[in-house]
């Protein structure tokens, strides 16, 4: 049975009456099985405190409080001074509830919402929902729960087994891969919840295009696989670092990077095709998302899948460029390639560029070799093929792997030859009688002439 969720909502508010209207009006902003409870705050002093201390889902601020140190100035409303350092402590969406909502209307987005108060709690009930159904508090709900559990049932259970501070440090790399396990297996559950059923999930066997990069990129320095946007020249696109990570930590070495344009499929001939037919012309589309592009040098391109910062695009290794650290530097980076898809597309252009043609083999000269170690078709009257036929007298192997006779082709005797059936001694072997030329041997089938 699903219990649902508890929400948590802190309530920032100086004016005793909006603060019993939100207090009698939160219980109702959620469905069942969900529930949800408001903590209030009468100032900001105690609301950053609350927000240091404990966890909630969800801010409802006002702007104005008139408390010492925290007067209203018409650059700065002091409701603005709490957001900021809610922000440089822990992500909770915020609801400005307030009479100056033209202050905060530009920082409005799907976790900042903005309610004025001529407006009645039933419309911060609209905003209030609006912001769980972007499964966003979910999310930060995961991650904590995580940490909860692991903390407790496997850190505190084994933490014993850390005896030195080597062993310590490596809890901290546990537990950050640990998390990011966690999350990419329910990514998918978490994806169904923040899209419902409109839209299909990727095959488990599959990944998620999203998967394949990291946005924004980890850390300043640069390295293979950074998709990168801006001018290069006179051209204005995407594009994909191909000069190896391990250059870039080369101070002082690194002259020129390697990068690769990326051309929007948009404009290629397999899509613009399948746009005018798409069950007719899928398939040159699908080989050319399957890295796998039809009559031309397959290697010579890559697929890379879009996402909301990237548009679906091919790398062409064709399209090359060789810019100058400080002319690399003015392109905005906006994601990474993640291991190991960074690796597998510097790999592509590897064999691309490092491939050796070697003339043809002459096909006919071949298929005529095969040809003549075909068997020969039957002939009349010729032994079974199952027996080899072999020299008088030889065993041979059968197809019953028996061993059998061939027999003995049929010869006209010379004159004066005697005939000795197989099998039978001559009368000049050992076994014969001393005077065997003085009477023929009884074992004789013919007549000495």
């Amino acid at each position: 049975m699903n219990s649902g969720t508890n929400w948590r909502i802190l309530v920032v508010e100086d004016k005793e009456l909006f603060r019993t209207q939100l207090l009698e009006a939160i219980p109702g902003f959620v469905d069942a099985p969900d529930t949800a409870e408001a903590d209030l705050c009468a100032n900001f002093e105690e609301a950053v405190q609350r927000l240091q201390n404990d966890r909630y889902d969800l801010v409802i601020l006002d702007l104005k409080d008139d408390s010492d140190g925290w007067a209203l100035t018409d650059d700065e409303p002091a409701g603005l001074r709490v957001f900021e350092h809610l922000k440089k402590t822990k992500f909770v969406p915020v609801i400005f509830y307030t009479a100056l909502a033209h202050k905060v209307r530009s920082l409005e987005t799907s976790f900042i919402r903005v309610v004025e108060k001529t407006e009645t709690t039933a419309r911060v009930k609209d905003e209030v929902q609006r912001v769980l159904a972007t499964r966003l508090p979910a999310l930060t709900r995961q991650v904590d729960e995580f940490q909860r559990s692991y903390m407790w049932d496997f850190v505190n259970t084994h933490w014993k087994d850390f005896t030195n501070a080597h062993e310590q440090v490596d809890l901290a790399y546990l537990l950050a891969r640990r998390l990011a396990l966690s999350l990419e297996k329910e990514a998918r559950k978490l994806g169904r919840k923040m899209s419902g059923k409109s839209v299909p999930m990727a095959d488990p066997k599959n990944i998620h295009p999203m998967e394949m990069f990291i946005p924004p990129p980890v850390g300043p320095d640069r390295q293979a696989g950074d998709i990168l946007q801006g001018k290069v020249g006179d051209t204005d696109s995407y594009w994909i670092t191909l000069t190896p990570s391990c250059d870039f930590e080369q101070a002082g070495r690194l002259h020129n990077v390697l990068i690769a344009q990326c051309i929007p499929l948009v404009g290629e001939p397999e899509y613009k095709n399948w746009v005018k037919d798409p069950k007719a012309n899928a398939a040159p589309l699908k080989a050319l998302i399957s890295d796998n592009r039809e009559e031309v040098q397959s290697e010579r391109f890559k697929f890379l899948p879009g996402t909301f910062f990237f548009p679906d695009s091919i790398v062409d290794f064709q399209r090359l460029w060789a810019v100058p650290p400080a002319e690399l530097a003015k392109l905005k980076v906006i994601a990474s390639l993640d291991s190991p898809f960074a690796e597998a597309v510097l790999a592509r252009f590897s064999r691309y560029f490092g491939r050796l043609g070697t003339p043809d083999i002459d096909k006919t000269v071949f298929l005529n070799r095969l040809e003549a170690t075909l068997p020969r078709p039957k002939v009349e009257g010729t032994p079974p093929a199952s027996v080899i036929t072999a020299t008088a007298g030889t065993p041979t192997a059968s197809t019953k792997d028996e061993v059998a006779i061939a027999p003995a082709p049929k010869e006209v005797p010379p004159k004066n030859a005697v005939v000795i059936p197989y099998g039978k001694e001559s009368p000049t072997t050992p076994s014969a009688t001393s005077n065997a030329q003085e009477k023929p041997s009884a074992k004789l089938t013919g007549e000495i002439k």
